[in-house]
């Protein structure tokens, strides 16, 4: 009875003590700050985005939800311009290799002739 209370608290204990370590010993989450100025490929999302503005945005737009295209080395943001076309959703595309941007106005669907 007594070597079966030793074995139960044990077997209790076990994962309170596996759980504290991992909290102990894992790293906190990026910050925002952080996740902007990690480097991908040879460009900072934050240098990045810096070209999209200066590139893309004209009169009061602005960029959002970078990702990062490692084929093509580019960074993709939606950009939320004040000149749209309809049917599209422009993104602001910022190449890595040339340190340039162009809006990739991602049309779908089909366009009546007249």
């Amino acid at each position: 009875m007594k070597n079966s209370s030793k074995l139960i608290i044990l077997l209790l204990t076990l994962p309170v003590f596996f759980i504290g370590y991992h909290v102990c010993t894992s790293s906190p989450s990026d910050s925002e700050e952080e996740k902007r100025t990690q480097t991908i490929g040879t460009l900072t999302e934050l240098e990045a985005r810096t070209i999209a503005e200066q590139t893309c945005i004209k009169g009061g737009g602005a960029v959002s939800n970078p990702s990062y295209n490692s084929v093509t080395k580019t960074w993709w943001y939606d950009a939320n311009l004040n000149a749209t076309r309809e049917g599209c959703n422009p993104a602001c595309v910022v190449s890595e290799i040339s340190k340039t941007a162009e809006i990739n106005w991602r049309c779908t669907g089909l366009q009546e002739s007249n």
